[in-house]
């Protein structure tokens, strides 16, 4: 890896022509690939506060800003590949003190709306021209210059794995961009952005990819964000292969009122395939993010007869959150592979697997105890390795229900969090048993009746 690191004061870097040594000089510059500006007041306010902090306290000492990493292309302009966040800020406060700033050239219309609202803030905050206490020649950062890119994103990757600044999410896109054709890029990081959020997507994709009984692994708890992010880089980005963008396609059979018989390709994506670095791997996320918009986020567009319902009844269960974390990922696999066809009745079906730890233990669902039961009860590969619907609700319905129903009639358990579960549920499928006496024969209604759904089509 071949490269250059250099101390220097903001001053230095915002000259008109950046020449901070023979290695490190030319014009800093944003791939349009890098996600957009997104700093906001209260960042800033942290940042002034902080220089203001340590001039007081260290007045002879340059305040240190960390490194940025770029990367230096053939015409001598510096790709920032680490460090556009603080870059862009201080150019901000170098253009609001009428200071030289770093003319760097933005896209993205958040980036755009994000300077002009900082900027706005700062007027309101430092009225009448009043002067900002800020020192360029006492500010400080060092300038990591690499010679190609990959060793810029590798450096970067590293310098990040110890700390929380960036997200997984984060990480990996990096790493699928640069891997795209020039002319394309720009579509792509697009593309990227308009799927907004994608951690909760992600860790469930992981949990697909990760809990299945040819290579079952164990993911790390929610309280190590760290080892989370090494997990959806290693998965995610560093074992992706090259190659095109590669999909398995279901075939959909359909009968007409005639009898007539046809078929026709579905496109998707499965869960499980392997993936290539690029386009591949950012349709593959695109198209499980629109799925989870579509029927988990926001279920009731369009509607499938009886699952909107059910869907939202789901996401109100108190006490149930790793339970419906595992919910989720099931419901992926299943619409990956099945699409709608009797969704309503497989999301039931599922859910009586999955939520059967919500009952059948004496104390709290934890989140190691999902492992296990995934071990145990490979509801995934079920779901996964079914040919038709049908085959995958034989799988459901032959797991069996239990109810550890000890705690459920004690007087000092009325409130608790499994009795409010039983009895939401026997309201939900209007079971027999009663609220009174909830655990009587909850388990065996409750398979009765969702085992039953759908055998008569």
């Amino acid at each position: 890896m071949s490269v250059v690191a250099k101390v220097c004061t903001v001053d230095q870097l915002f000259q008109p022509k950046l020449n901070i040594s023979e290695n490190i000089k030319g014009k800093l510059v944003i791939p349009e690939y890098q996600r957009p500006y997104c700093w906001q007041p209260k960042q800033i306010k942290k940042l002034l506060d902080d220089i203001k902090q340590h001039a007081s306290e260290t007045p002879d000492i340059p305040y240190y800003l960390g490194s940025i990493i770029v990367h230096r292309k053939e015409d001598n302009s510096l790709n920032i590949i680490d460090g556009q966040q603080r870059i862009t800020t201080l150019s901000i406060l170098q253009h609001f003190t009428n200071q030289p700033t770093s003319n760097l050239t933005f896209v993205s219309p958040i980036s755009h709306n994000n300077i002009k609202n900082n900027l706005q803030w700062l007027r309101e905050t430092y009225p009448n021209n009043q002067a900002l206490e800020i020192d360029a020649k006492a500010l400080e950062l060092t300038l990591v210059v690499t010679q190609s890119e990959d060793d810029a994103y590798r450096f970067f990757e590293t310098q990040n794995t110890g700390g929380i600044r960036l997200g997984g999410p984060d990480i990996i896109k990096a790493h699928h961009l640069r891997e795209i054709a020039k002319d394309k890029q720009s579509f792509y990081a697009k593309k990227w952005e308009q799927l907004g959020q994608l951690d909760r997507i992600v860790i469930a994709l992981l949990r697909g990819r990760y809990w299945q009984t040819l290579a079952m692994k164990k993911l790390p708890s929610h309280r190590q964000p760290t080892l989370i992010r090494e997990c959806i880089v290693d998965e995610l980005a560093e074992k992706t292969n090259k190659g095109s963008d590669i999909r398995f396609n279901r075939i959909k059979t359909m009968t007409d009122v005639q009898g007539c018989v046809s078929q026709e390709y579905v496109n998707g994506y499965e869960v499980h395939q392997p993936l290539n670095a690029g386009i591949n791997s950012i349709e593959w996320l695109a198209y499980f993010k629109q799925l989870h918009h579509k029927y988990w986020s926001h279920p009731d567009f369009p509607p499938v007869s009886g699952y909107d319902e059910f869907i939202n009844w789901l996401k109100k269960l108190q006490g149930c959150g790793y339970l419906q974390n595992l919910f989720e990922t099931c419901l992926l696999i299943y619409i990956s592979r099945f699409g709608e066809y009797q969704l309503a009745i497989a999301a039931k079906k599922i859910f009586r697997v999955v939520y059967s730890r919500r009952v059948s233990n004496q104390k709290a669902v934890r989140e190691n105890s999902i492992y296990a039961f995934v071990k145990e009860t490979p509801v995934l590969d079920w779901i996964a390795l079914s040919y038709t619907p049908e085959q995958c609700f034989d799988y459901l319905d032959s797991f069996e229900l239990k109810l550890e129903g000890s705690n459920l009639d004690n007087k000092d358990n009325k409130n608790s969090v499994k009795r409010r579960f039983v009895i939401s549920a026997i309201d939900q499928f209007g079971l027999t048993t009663s609220e009174d006496n909830p655990k009587a024969d909850f388990a065996n209604d409750l398979t009765v009746h969702i085992t039953g759904l759908g055998r008569e089509q």
